[in-house]
């Protein structure tokens, strides 16, 4: 149990941080998967898109210092690569 108030307050807030962060990655995650998992099928409409909507989570994520930006980028350009090679 915390002390002093300002203890207490950052106890709080980092409960809350910590739930909002976890959200945010596994929505992430998710999409990440529903996209490999579209691509794996060779299933070209479905992620056609999905990838701009993974993209926007994925920036998104980053934005709120979830992920490295190389980090992301890495990871976009990955899931681009892969959509296209099933354009082939």
């Amino acid at each position: 149990m915390a002390n002093h108030k300002q203890t207490a307050k950052r106890a709080k807030q980092a409960l809350k941080r910590n739930a909002r962060n976890r959200a945010l990655t596994s929505k992430t995650k998710t999409y990440i998967k529903k996209l490999m998992a579209a691509v794996e099928a060779k299933d070209l409409e479905l992620a056609t898109k999905l990838l701009p909507l993974t993209v926007k989570q994925l920036m998104q994520a980053q934005s709120k210092g979830l992920f490295h930006k190389n980090t992301m980028s890495h990871k976009v350009s990955q899931m681009q690569k892969a959509v296209n090679s099933i354009k082939k």
